[in-house]
């Protein structure tokens, strides 16, 4: 039995990984530890304080609703929300537009 087209089957998507898949999870991370790092240059809070607000920040478009802040992050000034979600969107590139 020829396995031939399976393997090159395998092989192609292996290779997209590699190329695609892999390239874009490394950015990712590389962006998460810049963000997280200038968060923590901003305010001294746990990391999964920070990795909580990178992720509402994300999922939101920069946006942290009056709900979320209270429940969350209720000690933070308006000050420092401000400096975190620009950290959020330098670390990310967003758009200004988006972290109004």
């Amino acid at each position: 039995m020829d396995m031939t087209p399976q393997a090159e089957a395998l092989y192609e998507f292996v290779i997209k990984t590699i190329e695609e898949e892999f390239v874009e999870e490394l950015s990712f991370l590389v962006n998460y530890d810049k963000t997280k790092k200038a968060i923590q240059d901003i305010i001294d809070i746990p990391d999964r304080m920070i990795d909580l607000f990178i992720q509402l920040c994300l999922q939101s478009n920069g946006s942290l609703s009056a709900r979320k802040r209270s429940s969350h992050f209720d000690f933070l000034t308006d000050e420092e929300l401000v400096a975190m979600k620009q950290a959020v969107k330098d670390g990310y590139n967003r758009p200004n537009e988006e972290f109004s």
